[in-house]
């Protein structure tokens, strides 16, 4: 099982390299953005944490926050993220600012966690629609897909967020379960909190 759950939090990491758009993990030297460091400014910390809280929130296990992924986030923005990732990133994060200004009255991370919940539930639906790709866009496959909606920035740090949680320790310990495969053919498993999927994709 051990070996198991290794082998699974490494392919989460490799998706978030990918996510990330870093081509190489081996020398910083030949990581996308390896020049002069870029880092999250004081006031986009504060939202990703909030950000982070409210998407995997505490309950009867650990958050995002408690499991370290906004500051693993923000490192892997400075340390290994391509130019083009900072500039999704940052500007998703801009945006839901601005939005929360605009609907609230003030910054994301000043909401009630409730009010928070409210506001990203509806951001989330309009972020994620769905527009035609580019003639010119890659193709993509089943483990890289390309997402083309409405704000692809919001889209990367979702899904950022949700893979970074589900490579930690945290996750691993008390969210995912193992189930040995191939075993006995079963026509119908019921759904309990013990069978949850390692990232899952779509709506807030």
């Amino acid at each position: 099982m051990q070996q198991f759950l290794e082998m699974d939090r490494r392919s989460l990491i490799q998706r978030a390299m990918l996510l990330l758009g870093a081509t190489a993990v081996g020398a910083c030297d030949f990581l996308p953005g390896a020049g002069a460091a870029k880092v999250l400014s004081t006031d986009q910390l504060k939202l990703l944490d909030a950000f982070a809280a409210t998407l995997i929130p505490k309950t009867t296990t650990p958050g995002a926050v408690e499991a370290g992924v906004p500051k693993l986030l923000a490192q892997m923005y400075t340390d290994w993220a391509s130019d083009e990732t900072r500039s999704l990133l940052s500007g998703a994060l801009d945006r839901i600012e601005a939005a929360a200004r605009k609907t609230a009255g003030k910054g994301f991370a000043e909401l009630a966690p409730d009010a928070r919940q409210s506001f990203l539930a509806a951001h989330d639906k309009a972020a994620l629609v769905d527009v035609p790709q580019p003639p010119s866009a890659p193709k993509g496959n089943p483990f890289a897909p390309v997402v083309s909606v409405v704000d692809n920035g919001y889209a990367k740090l979702k899904d950022l967020v949700a893979t970074l949680y589900y490579s930690s320790e945290a996750a691993l310990t008390t969210e995912l379960a193992f189930d040995a495969v191939p075993g006995k053919w079963q026509p119908s498993i019921k759904i309990t909190p013990e069978t949850r999927p390692a990232v899952t994709f779509g709506g807030f």
